[in-house]
């Protein structure tokens, strides 16, 4: 870790150290020559290092911290094929970075944002080859979490629709600095082939199953009509966190059908 630099909790930093664990992740990305990799907090670049090791055709590194930026410029100086991008991931359109291409989409996740981030990365479903995150080992479990368990939530239904997730690893906090409270996880996750709902479709997708989850121990009749909850055979005393991915699928298709034909 760079002696001059400083974790800044505003921005949820922990710098990974472990070099194992650095490899690790970067192992599962799978680089050739050929890819367009964006890394997103590049932090003082122990991460970025690594994957530079392995030749991408180009590396963009976003980051949002100042007082990182003469750090990492001076540590790539010589690197031909790494870009930092000096901006909030948020404030980022990838899609003008991809260049027509598709992208992997790797990054130490800062603990405050990376459900956002996480959510945020199904809507480029379409220039995505895969990612590979670390996050906050609760976050981790809800991705991969199973109907009727207290971690199945709305982000886990929302990506487990337009993902394949892979639970890598675990990574304890020791590994860091500084250590923070929590183990950490590493996911993978591998854009499904046909998404069973459409780019054009996503965000009413998104609200359609955050408004499900809201008061999660309600029935579904109390939020949603009985006729849609039937034709879709669901029963209107089910609860949101009993229904399974493709369920929420079905229903949300009910649900359009019955929206477009009141409104015709």
């Amino acid at each position: 870790m760079n002696k001059g630099f400083k974790t800044k909790k505003k921005f949820g930093q922990h710098l990974l150290i472990s070099k194992g664990v650095i490899e690790k992740i970067v192992d599962q990305l799978d680089i050739t020559r050929e890819d367009i990799i964006i890394e997103i907090g590049v932090g003082t670049g122990q991460l970025t290092e690594e994957i530079l090791n392995r030749k991408p055709s180009v590396l963009y590194g976003i980051e949002i911290d100042e007082l990182a930026y003469p750090i990492i410029e001076e540590r790539f100086s010589n690197q031909s094929n790494f870009i930092l991008i000096k901006k909030d991931f948020f404030d980022v359109d990838l899609r003008k970075l991809s260049e027509r291409k598709k992208i992997k989409l790797t990054g130490n996740l800062p603990y405050n944002v990376a459900s956002h981030i996480l959510i945020n990365t199904a809507f480029y479903l379409d220039i995505l080859i895969l990612t590979v995150f670390m996050v906050q080992k609760e976050v981790a479990e809800k991705l991969v979490a199973h109907p009727k368990t207290k971690n199945y939530t709305f982000m886990s239904v929302f990506l487990q629709t337009f993902f394949d997730i892979e639970y890598v690893m675990s990574v304890p906090a020791r590994f860091f600095a500084p250590p923070p409270k929590v183990t950490s996880a590493v996911v993978r996750m591998l854009p499904k082939e046909n998404p069973p709902v459409s780019m054009e479709n996503m965000k009413k997708y998104k609200n359609f199953v955050s408004m499900l989850f809201t008061n999660r121990r309600k029935m579904l009749r109390t939020k949603i009509n009985e006729e849609t909850l039937k034709k879709a055979n669901i029963k209107p005393t089910s609860r949101a966190e009993e229904l399974t991915v493709s369920q929420f699928i079905e229903l949300f298709s009910e649900y359009l059908s019955n929206k477009h034909n009141s409104e015709n």
